[in-house]
């Protein structure tokens, strides 16, 4: 099946296509973009469109499917945040969802209101054509229905990897819960975040992919990137590997492009943005920490996560750590490695573990 585009205008006549666009672009709400995004969306879209011939030439429907694709991604990476609104519905499940954190295994909730425990440290989920095979063993059957949320909570001393139904891979830290559907449908693909992930996304054109926190909106076309959402951190934040992503604060209209090599961090007040080394962010789905002149506070912390352990600083909170930590030896293989680069000494106690001077 073929369509014609006729060439020849009449003065002061619009081109259909473009006017097609511009009608596109009111209902969107696209009238606020700046000039220059919608002159470069513009070229973008014209050149799939060159006219070769005198008066008339046959686009075929991949042709026009590819270049209705790059609207609709602009349109979705370009709209003002009061034409999203829509999308907040996982937002709002998440903040009704009541989870009970005794939990020692990591636990998947499908949308039917089964719960199923997944054993091991490492749990591996791959979303399928019938559902979700879990450890590569055990094969639960699930409608693709879009409408139905399953949640994957991951305690303190355990980590899961999941591939979900459209190849997005994300692999998810101690102590996190992820809320997304069990198939993906319409305009977008969105899932929710507490804890911390590193996400890589799989492009889909047209299809935008979105990840919230409870500060915080990402969204991108396909990318790597790691979420940091822990409810007890003072600051949430994103840092992006490879690709593009844009970053907003729920409560407020400030947004933040980010580039490989950069991170956003919400205090809860402010949206800020710095150059870091990303490893620092990353390593850890590699079973590693890499640190250079962290916290030790903060590297307590993380390891306290890990390990599912409590572990305590009573020594100057200034101190700080730079090296690697390998995260497949013993707790207490790698507080040694701590204390020799810190010059600190430890001790085990009924509770856990004392760093002190």
């Amino acid at each position: 099946m073929t369509q014609h585009i006729h060439e020849e205008k009449q003065s002061g006549e619009n081109d259909p296509l473009e006017a097609s666009v511009k009608q596109i672009s009111r209902s969107a709400g696209n009238e606020v973009f700046p000039e220059d995004e919608k002159a470069a969306l513009w070229d973008r879209i014209k050149n799939d469109f060159t006219l070769e011939q005198p008066r008339y030439r046959r686009i075929g429907w991949k042709a026009v499917a590819a270049a209705a694709a790059v609207l609709i991604a602009a349109t979705w990476w370009l709209l003002p945040d009061k034409a999203q609104k829509e999308e907040s519905g996982i937002l709002q499940f998440a903040k009704q969802q009541h989870i009970s954190d005794t939990t020692t295994e990591t636990r998947l909730m499908l949308g039917n209101n089964r719960q199923m425990t997944v054993n091991g440290t490492n749990a591996t989920l791959k979303y399928n054509q019938q559902g979700v095979l879990v450890n590569n063993t055990q094969q639960v059957d699930q409608e693709h229905n879009g409408e139905q949320y399953n949640t994957l909570i991951v305690p303190y001393g355990r980590r899961a990897h999941i591939t979900l139904e459209d190849g997005t891979v994300a692999w998810l830290n101690a102590g996190s819960r992820m809320i997304y559907p069990v198939a993906f449908d319409g305009l977008k693909r969105e899932v929710f975040l507490e804890g911390e992930a590193y996400f890589d996304v799989s492009q889909k054109a047209g299809v935008p992919f979105f990840v919230y926190t409870n500060n915080l909106r990402t969204t991108v076309l396909g990318t790597g990137f790691n979420v940091s959402a822990y409810a007890d951190d003072a600051e949430q934040s994103v840092v992006l590997v490879t690709g593009n992503v844009k970053v907003k604060a729920n409560s407020s209209d400030k947004e933040q492009l980010l580039s490989p090599g950069e991170k956003a961090g919400f205090n809860g007040l402010q949206l800020s943005k710095q150059i870091v080394n990303t490893l620092e962010y990353t390593s850890w789905k590699d079973g590693k920490l890499q640190f250079e002149h962290a916290p030790l506070n903060h590297i307590i912390k993380r390891l306290g996560r890990y390990f599912n352990i409590r572990i305590t600083l009573q020594a100057n909170e200034q101190a700080t750590f730079s090296g690697d930590l390998d995260l497949a030896d013993d707790v207490e293989t790698v507080l040694d490695a701590v204390s020799v680069s810190t010059g600190l000494t430890y001790k085990r106690t009924e509770e856990g573990f004392i760093f002190k001077k």
